[in-house]
C-alpha cells in the first residue's frame, strides 16, 4: 500500500461533505431529449486522436478516440522511481474506445448531479472529493439521461495516457502535468496543459482518475482486455495529482484506496459504454 502513505490527508468540512452526499441521492427528472451527440464523418475508420462531443443536460463532453492495439503496461526495472507493482507485461486491447478528452469538470458533474463537492471551486477546475463509489453514481445518471458512460480499466487508461509513447512521463512534465512543483497546492483548469499524442489532456497531474478495476497483482503474461481482479478491497485510480511529486505522475504508477474515499486529490474521466 505504498500509495497510500504518499498522500496528506485533505479535511473536508461535515457541510461539504453533506452537500455532496444529498446530491448524490436527489432525484432528477431525465428528458429523452438531454443528450445529443456530434460524431465524425466516419464511423468505421476512426483514427488515434479523433474526436467527438455529446451533450448532457445542455453541457459539453468531448471524447478522444483511442484505437485497438497493443502495448507494453508497467514499467521496466531500470525506470527511475518505479514501483514494484509496476510488472510490466504485453497488453492487446481488442476494441478501440472514446475516452474523454479531459477530466471531468464542475460544471459536467454539476449538470448531471446537481451539486459541487469540490474543494476547489470553478465550473472548468475538474471535480474532486469524489469517490469510486460517487463515479458510479455519475455514470448511472447519465445513462438515464440517454448518455451511456462508465469508468475506464485500468488498462484502457495506461494505454490512453501513453497514447503510443514508451516513455515513463507523457512529455516535458512543465509542459503537460499540474503536480507539486508548479500547481500552486490547488487544481487548475482541465486542458490548460500541452495534450497527449491523441489529444488528451491532464492524463498525469491535476487529480489522481479513479479506474473500474480492483486493485491486484498484474501478470507476468500477456493479457487480452484485462478488467483486473473479479473482487478486492481497493479500487484503482492512475496518473498522479497536483499534491503529489513527479514520480507518482509516471505513466506506470498505480494508486488505490477503499471504494468510498473522497479526497481533493481525487477525480475521474469516463470513456463511452459499449
Amino acid at each position: 500500500m505504498h500509495i497510500l502513505k504518499c498522500f496528506v490527508s485533505i479535511v473536508l468540512a461535515s457541510a461539504l461533505l453533506g452537500d455532496a452526499f444529498d446530491g448524490l441521492l436527489a432525484a432528477e427528472n431525465v428528458d429523452s431529449a438531454a443528450m445529443s451527440e456530434t460524431v465524425p464523418e466516419s464511423k468505421s475508420a476512426n483514427k488515434a486522436g479523433d474526436r467527438k462531443t455529446v451533450v448532457i443536460n445542455g453541457v459539453e463532453f468531448a471524447f478522444r478516440w483511442a484505437p485497438a492495439g497493443s502495448f507494453s503496461m508497467g514499467a521496466p526495472k531500470t525506470e527511475e522511481g518505479r514501483f514494484d507493482d509496476e510488472i510490466p507485461h504485453q497488453v492487446t486491447l481488442t476494441k478501440g474506445f472514446w475516452i474523454m478528452e479531459t477530466e471531468v469538470t464542475q460544471k459536467q458533474w454539476k449538470a448531471v448531479m446537481g451539486n459541487d463537492p469540490a474543494r476547489f471551486q470553478g465550473d472548468d477546475n475538474p471535480i474532486e472529493c469524489v469517490s469510486w463509489d460517487d463515479c458510479q453514481a455519475f455514470c448511472k445518471k447519465c445513462s438515464q439521461l440517454g448518455a451511456k458512460l462508465e469508468l475506464p480499466t485500468e488498462a484502457q487508461w495506461e494505454y490512453a495516457c501513453r497514447a503510443g509513447s514508451t516513455t515513463a512521463y507523457p512529455g516535458d512534465m512543465e509542459q503537460t502535468t499540474w503536480y507539486e512543483g508548479n500547481c500552486g497546492s490547488k487544481t487548475h483548469p482541465v486542458g490548460t496543459k500541452t495534450p497527449n499524442a491523441w489529444g488528451l489532456y491532464d492524463m498525469t497531474g491535476n487529480v489522481w482518475e479513479w479506474c473500474a478495476d480492483w486493485y491486484g497483482e498484474y501478470p507476468t503474461d500477456s493479457v487480452t482486455d484485462p478488467t483486473g481482479p473479479q473482487k478486492g478491497s481497493f479500487k484503482l485510480f492512475r496518473g498522479g495529482g497536483w499534491h503529489e511529486s513527479a514520480r507518482y505522475c509516471r505513466c506506470a504508477v498505480r494508486g488505490y484506496s477503499e471504494p468510498d474515499y473522497q479526497d481533493g486529490n481525487f477525480g475521474f474521466r469516463c470513456i463511452i459504454k459499449e
